[in-house]
């Protein structure tokens, strides 16, 4: 996806409306810094974007300071999937959904067990909450229908260049 000075607004406004449905409404059973994970690792990025991972960032800072997380926690989730995006498109795998799929789930599975393992060495707690693990189950559904809207959305946007 190459984007213009239109597509980085919309880019941009996109994220800033998913940061505010999470300030406002914040769901347990449904977490929306993941269905932007979802989002971002659905496109098919060009490497020359280079702007993409500064903005992730930003974005995701700020929405830590809304939501009083610590810093670099959602950023490093973005830039995380963002990555993971990069690595199936490079390596061909971003045409084959399946195999997706499982990085994508494989990547929340990674995610999960990263932030337990903070909680359980940093407060010496044993913090396995069926609620979180219920909303990354959520994403996992979420996924496919997010997934094939931007899919054909963008083959739609390259159709019309």
């Amino acid at each position: 996806m190459n984007l213009s000075f239109k597509g980085y607004l919309i880019l941009n406004g996109f994220f800033l409306f998913f940061i505010s449905l999470n300030n406002v409404f914040n769901f347990n059973l449904i977490d929306f810094t993941l269905m932007l994970c979802i989002f971002l690792y659905s496109i098919k990025w060009k490497e020359s974007e280079w702007l993409v991972p500064l903005f992730l960032f930003v974005w995701g800072t700020f929405q830590d300071i809304l939501l009083g997380m610590n810093l670099g926690y959602s950023g490093s989730i973005f830039l995380f999937f963002y990555v993971l995006s990069q690595i199936s498109s490079i390596n061909g795998l971003f045409e084959q959904q399946k195999l997706k799929f499982i990085i994508f789930i494989i990547g929340l599975l990674i995610l999960f067990i990263f932030k337990n393992l903070f909680i359980y060495f940093n407060y010496q707690l044993n913090y396995l909450s069926v609620g979180e693990l219920s909303s990354f189950l959520v994403i996992v559904l979420l996924y496919l229908p997010i997934n094939l809207i931007t899919i054909h959305s963008q083959k739609k946007y390259e159709k019309i260049r």
